[in-house]
């Protein structure tokens, strides 16, 4: 079971670079833009982009989203993004713990984070599969403690579940589930989707149950379902033609945050492609943005250079749009909707 869920996590790595398997709808940032305030009445000194984020200070709000662990190649893959993480500044969420819980020897993939990474916020991953049908609450503590994890991801992906072919698609009390880790895990719990994004009925439903911070992880970014279809074999042709109708399912980021009023910690994932959706996203109310799509290639590179220059491109654009619109901080930056002009 092990090495097919290894070989499926290289399968992901390789697929989620071909951007034909990416949404063809956005994220739906492109409907909103800043209004420039052109007696911001500030120094550009004064702007502070860091914020405050499970106890810990970050440079500026941006989380690198998860992506991978549990193969040989992701040991160097998870060095390069934690090294890039603790240079800069920002979160990290690491790929599903899953093998680490089956293979010891796996376990360095993922503690290979922390140790490259002394000081930043890691978030550790599991899948509501995995915790709905085996895991022990215990065994993900103990993992957690190891790596010191500040907090624990769950994610949903029924249907990329569905469509995946070693897929598990019964997320019978799934809900009840995530409300019991909620109140027994001893670390906060992040909920977030995989790509296909959490709806506001979805975030209401989490939200009666405990959880304090969801990841919209909406669409307009990578498509799970699409990449899975890719993965299913000849004599799975039903199902693959079936997912060709699921190339744009999903709730878009923007629309999502767009509508949504809530006291949870929001963090914007899913089809954020340029440095301004994350300024956006922040302002419509995310706390955090999350980016996995444009740091992939130069983390398989293990260009740790080129990662930190992209994340710098990505705070030094959030700080120019505070000065652009007159905010110092990012306190009063977040859900500061004033400062966007929705496009016709």
């Amino acid at each position: 079971m092990t090495r097919d869920i290894k070989q499926r996590k290289r399968d992901h790595l390789k697929l989620a670079q071909d951007d034909a398997l990416k949404f063809s709808i956005s994220a739906g940032f492109e409907q909103w833009r800043f209004i420039h305030n052109a007696l911001p009445e500030l120094d550009l000194k004064e702007i502070d982009t860091s914020t405050t984020f499970l106890g810990k200070t970050l440079k500026f709000p941006l989380l690198i989203s998860s992506m991978s662990g549990g193969t040989q190649a992701s040991y160097q893959f998870n060095a390069t993004l934690a090294e890039a993480a603790e240079n800069v500044g920002c979160a990290l969420g690491l790929g599903s713990m899953r093998t680490a819980l089956e293979d010891e020897r796996t376990r360095d993939s993922f503690l290979i984070a922390r140790e490259k990474a002394p000081t930043a916020v890691i978030l550790a991953n599991l899948g509501i599969a995995q915790i709905i049908s085996a895991q022990s609450m215990s065994q993900v503590a103990v993992f957690c403690e190891a790596l010191r994890a500040d907090g624990l991801i769950i994610h949903l992906n029924s249907l990329q579940e569905a469509f995946q072919p070693e897929g598990e698609p019964d997320f019978r009390g799934a809900l009840a589930v995530i409300g019991r880790w909620v109140r027994e895990f001893p670390l906060p719990i992040i909920v977030k989707e995989v790509g296909q994004g959490l709806s506001r009925d979805v975030i209401r439903r989490l939200e009666e149950v405990g959880v304090k911070i969801v990841d919209i992880a909406g669409a307009g970014g990578s498509n799970w379902i699409s990449i899975e279809r890719e993965r299913l074999s000849t004599d799975q042709s039903i199902l693959k033609r079936t997912a060709y109708e699921f190339a744009d399912w999903g709730e878009p980021t923007a629309e999502v945050l767009a509508g949504l009023t809530t006291e949870m910690t929001v963090i914007a994932s899913g089809g954020l492609q340029h440095p301004l959706d994350l300024a956006k996203a922040l302002a419509l109310g995310a706390h955090l943005g999350g980016l996995a799509g444009p740091l992939l290639k130069p983390a398989l590179a293990a260009d740790v250079n080129q990662l930190v220059e992209t994340l710098l491109v990505w705070k030094e654009t959030l700080k120019m749009v505070m000065f652009g619109t007159g905010v110092a901080t990012t306190g009063d930056f977040v859900g500061n909707r004033k400062l966007l002009k929705e496009m016709a």
